[in-house]
């Protein structure tokens, strides 16, 4: 039995996590216990616990904020995550972190593979490329997994936010028609399969490095809310639009499609998107 800290275990992907690792020896930590961009209080959680294993599901995920609070998004998704690091060399201990697909430029239609090299066009995206970074330069035995669309049941921490999928599913609920963004194809990401990915990259004893972690295939936005309407019989209208249509600020890359090379594929997005709609 290994000792594994969890931090962000009440977010969305915590929760999963919490929920499979329940065979080791577990502890979990959120924003209200550890300020994870508080280099002292990092060092002090972990010398006192000395996992095993550090699992920093915590992250800083408003995309078109990070624009104008880009001091915030660095020291969530970039430093933090190098005081992490330290932290986790000096205990020995194996640091499993979590990335994204915006830490490309999208021009590369047919995905990218985990040896790419980031080149990311928004600040948020910047953020979780210093994030890579920092941990790769300070730590040796780590699991790097991008994502993308994450969705699963919501969390109840402080801060968390609705995925995509839960948004449609409430704007169904009131609504007979809906303008959805026909672009930007990425690899939707079930928390619950990404969970399992994590646990099976620690049980096999994966090399330490850089993995893709989305469920295979991909889609646009329009895409995924179509097939969520399908899966659940709801009968609207979902009308195409260009990205322009939508007042964002950030720049979203238009391909990103993550393509695991290095382990044992996912099931689809199609399939594991049903499996969450006809649980909630």
């Amino acid at each position: 039995m290994k000792k594994v800290l969890i931090i962000g275990a009440a977010g969305m992907l915590g929760q999963y996590l919490a929920k499979i690792f329940t065979n080791e020896d577990l502890y979990l930590v959120d924003r209200d216990k550890l300020d994870i961009i508080n280099p002292a209080a990092v060092l002090k959680l972990v010398r006192d616990l000395k996992p095993q294993v550090i699992i920093n599901a915590a992250a800083y995920n408003a995309v078109d904020l990070a624009e104008t609070d880009f001091v915030t998004a660095q020291q969530v998704n970039g430093y933090a995550v190098g005081s992490l690091a330290k932290a986790a060399k000096e205990v020995d201990a194996i640091l499993i972190h979590y990335s994204t697909d915006y830490v490309f430029d999208g021009e590369k239609e047919e995905g990218y593979v985990e040896t790419d090299l980031p080149n990311p066009i928004s600040r948020y995206g910047q953020s979780k490329y210093l994030g890579e970074q920092e941990l790769q330069e300070n730590c040796d035995k780590y699991y790097l997994i991008r994502l993308s669309r994450l969705f699963g049941r919501v969390g109840d921490g402080v801060g968390v936010k609705e995925s995509f999928v839960d948004k449609i599913l409430k704007l169904t609920q009131n609504k007979s028609e809906l303008e959805i963004i026909d672009e930007e194809v990425s690899s939707p990401t079930y928390a619950a399969d990404l969970a399992e990915f994590t646990l099976a990259l620690l049980v096999k004893g994966e090399p330490f490095g850089i993995y893709h972690g989305a469920n295979s295939g991909s889609c646009t936005w329009f895409g995924l809310a179509q097939e969520v309407a399908k899966i659940r019989g709801i009968d609207i209208r979902l009308i195409p639009v260009s990205g322009a249509k939508l007042a964002r600020t950030a720049k979203r890359p238009r391909y990103s499609i993550l393509l695991n090379t290095k382990f044992i594929p996912m099931r689809s997005w199609h399939e594991a998107l049903a499996e969450y709609l006809n649980h909630v």
